[in-house]
């Protein structure tokens, strides 16, 4: 199936720059690596803010295989996460301490004050599109606030917790904020709910490493649908994730789960 797919591609600008700096650039005598070389030319000539910086060492992580990469066959998907509602931010603060690295971060776009945080970092790549996504996860400890970096092609921006928590914010105010900062949050609980759909695979031709295959989970699809171009394409239902906190949930407590917002003898079905 996803040999004869077209995956979006990440940081298409950034591997063009460092080409280059290894053409004219690089100095082979230096003692640091080319990757920390480039590194520093990028800070010092071309990054003028917060999101700059970000994007820059999410980078050098990509070029050390640090990031994975996420294909995603079926665009629909994103659209998807792109349009469930934001119930509960607590259970992905939870999946970035289970699953990120422990790290120093900058409290303020001075970069004048540290402190310890957790950082969780992927590509997702969709399948038909020619720009994929770049999403950085910083969990700041003694605040409890989670900053989320977000990059699609030249746009890039930060998202706080604590704007998702303020209805009147810019996560609400601007429809291209809102659905990007959707899409970072339900692809975690995404994940997290159906662990089962993301698997190790690469797509022909693809030479990154740490390579996964996120697909559709049938806990989340009514039909499939088929356009005039004899694509099927699926019909997922209206839900939202939560995570389960009661003592009452026993052996899923802690768990984040899909309900579907059709009602069943009253109550919201639970899926997951």
């Amino acid at each position: 199936m996803s040999k004869h797919l077209e995956f979006a591609k990440t940081f298409g600008v950034f591997y063009d720059a460092y080409r280059r700096f290894l053409r004219d650039i690089y100095d082979e005598n230096n003692l640091i690596t080319p990757q920390e070389q480039f590194h520093e030319w990028y800070l010092k000539n071309f990054t003028y803010s917060l999101d700059d910086a970000t994007c820059s060492q999410l980078f050098i992580r990509d070029l050390n295989h640090e990031l994975y990469h996420i294909y995603v066959p079926e665009p629909a998907l994103i659209d998807f996460f792109k349009s469930i509602e934001i119930r509960d931010i607590e259970g992905i603060k939870q999946y970035i301490r289970d699953n990120g690295e422990n790290v120093v971060v900058n409290k303020n776009d001075e970069c004048s004050e540290l402190e310890e945080g957790i950082n969780f970092a992927f590509c997702v790549h969709p399948a038909r599109m020619k720009q994929g996504f770049v999403f950085g996860y910083t969990l700041y400890l003694e605040q409890n606030e989670l900053r989320i970096f977000i990059n699609h092609g030249m746009e890039q921006f930060h998202i706080s917790s604590t704007e998702i928590e303020k209805k009147n914010s810019v996560v609400y105010t601007d429809q291209e904020i809102n659905e990007m900062t959707k899409f970072a949050i339900n692809l975690i609980a995404y994940i997290n709910a159906f662990p089962e759909c993301l698997t190790e695979g690469v797509p022909h031709g693809v030479k990154t490493e740490n390579n996964h295959y996120l697909q559709a989970s049938e806990k989340v699809i009514d039909a499939l649908e088929k356009n005039e171009k004899d694509v099927v394409s699926p019909h997922f239902r209206r839900g939202y994730f939560k995570r389960l906190s009661s003592d009452f949930y026993k052996n899923k407590k802690g768990q984040i789960v899909f309900v579907h917002e059709t009602i069943v003898n009253g109550k919201a079905k639970t899926l997951g």
